[in-house]
């Protein structure tokens, strides 16, 4: 995989263009690519080291006027330089950093099958409710925002919601955001509840979504890795193209 030809389409496809889930809208304002609805977040922007300053800080005051949160995450190679130490200054707080990881779908990538276990896609609203219970077990909350957007998308073929099921109950959840145009499927939000962990169950979700994406023609998988999950994606063969840090202003 060329990682410079890969990060390059990342930016110019996915950051720049987003193609954001039912319930958000892309807003174009002050040099911003912003996402905002059930959730707010910077996708990209045009910025300067004269520039930032004034739009950080308006952009913060209209979000904390309204109360709401709002994201802002910074790769290794963004700019302008001393951005991260305004948007500290404006009153963000950075969460612990990840990385940015890609998937070239031209390989192969192997998951042990899981004893026990079964993943399927989300088709129904039954199983909707298994991936916002697996959902909260895995990360300690459920988001109410997804309940109402994804309910609106279990029939849409650029969203895939997946389980997996143990004893027939939900353990496991995970989703793939795919957009005709783009080279890249998305994977977010996989988590295992601690209960199963160590299971292959987080493996099997990844290949789930691999067979997904490349039905649909896709050449990349991206992801933003935590610390803990790095190892295992390396492992299945995802390749690291920089660290990133997500910038909140709190509601």
């Amino acid at each position: 995989m060329d990682l410079d030809l890969a990060l390059a389409r990342f930016d110019a496809e996915v950051r720049a263009h987003p193609a954001p889930p039912a319930g958000i809208v892309v807003e174009r304002r002050g040099g911003l690519v912003l996402l905002t609805g059930g959730f707010n977040y910077v996708s990209a922007w045009d910025l300067t080291t004269q520039t930032m300053g004034a739009i950080v800080a308006e952009q913060a005051a209209w979000f904390r006027a309204r109360g709401r949160e709002l994201m802002w995450r910074i790769y290794d190679h963004d700019g302008p330089p001393g951005l991260a130490a305004c948007l500290s200054e404006a009153g963000f707080e950075p969460d612990p950093p990840g990385t940015l990881m890609f998937f070239d779908l031209a390989q192969e990538l192997g998951a042990a099958p899981v004893d026990g276990g079964m993943v399927r896609r989300v088709r129904t609203s039954s199983d909707l409710d298994g991936f916002l219970s697996a959902a909260g077990l895995a990360f300690g909350q459920e988001e109410p925002w997804q309940r109402e957007a994804f309910a609106k998308q279990l029939d849409d073929p650029d969203m895939a919601l997946f389980v997996a099921w143990i004893d027939g109950r939900a353990v496991a959840s995970a989703r793939l955001e795919m957009a005709a145009g783009r080279s890249f499927g998305l994977l977010f939000g996989g988590g295992v509840a601690p209960a199963h962990r160590g299971k292959g169950l987080y493996r099997a979700l990844v290949a789930a979504r691999v067979l997904e994406a490349r039905a649909r023609g896709l050449a990349y998988l991206s992801i933003e890795a935590r610390d803990t999950s790095r190892p295992i994606l390396e492992r299945l063969g995802f390749v690291p193209a920089g660290r990133e840090t997500t910038w909140t202003l709190r509601a």
